[in-house]
């Protein structure tokens, strides 16, 4: 199955340079760390729930992070992140890094910044498919589209599916399809009694048919 891909972090040899001009971070599973300030953030270890503070509503879900995904990208420009914190869902860790320090590691290494470059644009499409998502598409689609995202991002290859090892609540889930935690538990189920997945959990939940949820989007 061809999981196509679109998230491409960091490697490890590279998150061990930028630490030689950064510092590490412990975070706590359910602790919030925060991104707008001004400094560039790499995952160690772990994942996170991006998010925006909002005025009058809770918080908006950007999407999920893990290992070698850059947050708070606009920083190494010195531009305001549109990223204000960061949720660990489980214990994790974090590089930080000046914008200068950054910038001084991009000029030996030209290959993070292009990096960095593929995550703002993946980033901003994210943002611009949710915000159609949100006007137009129902939550039976919006759900879909993020059990897609999560596929593609964190998927991982078994005979005849695509298991999800990425530890989410019903609660995360259902932020990032705009949904509450009861209805995305309904749908789930709904999904399951289809055929589309296998499993009420979420971490080593199987995708049996991608196809079958792309055409929910399409509704």
């Amino acid at each position: 199955m061809d999981l196509r891909r679109t998230r491409r972090g960091l490697e490890t040899n590279e998150i061990e340079r930028l630490a030689e001009s950064g510092r590490f971070e412990r975070v706590a599973r359910r602790a919030v760390a925060p991104l707008d300030g001004p400094s560039v953030v790499v995952v160690v270890d772990g994942y996170f729930r991006i998010f925006r503070h909002a005025a009058f509503v809770r918080d908006v879900t950007l999407g999920l992070a893990g290992r070698g995904d850059v947050l708070a990208p606009g920083a190494a420009f010195g531009d305001r992140s549109a990223e204000t914190g960061a949720e660990a869902l489980c214990d994790a860790r974090l590089l930080r890094l000046s914008p200068d320090a950054w910038q001084a590691r991009a000029e030996e290494d030209p290959e993070i910044n292009l990096k960095l470059a593929a995550t703002i644009g993946r980033r901003v499409t994210r943002l611009q498919k949710k915000l159609e998502e949100m006007s137009r598409v129902g939550v039976e689609g919006r759900l879909a589209s993020a059990l897609l995202d999560l596929v593609a991002d964190f998927g991982v290859s078994v005979p005849g599916a695509v298991r999800l090892d990425v530890p989410l609540s019903q609660e995360d889930l259902a932020r990032l399809a705009g949904t509450t935690r009861e209805t995305c538990s309904s749908m789930v189920a709904e999904f399951a009694r289809r055929g589309l997945v296998h499993g009420g959990r979420l971490r080593g939940m199987l995708v049996l048919d991608v196809p079958g949820l792309e055409a929910l989007t399409r509704l």
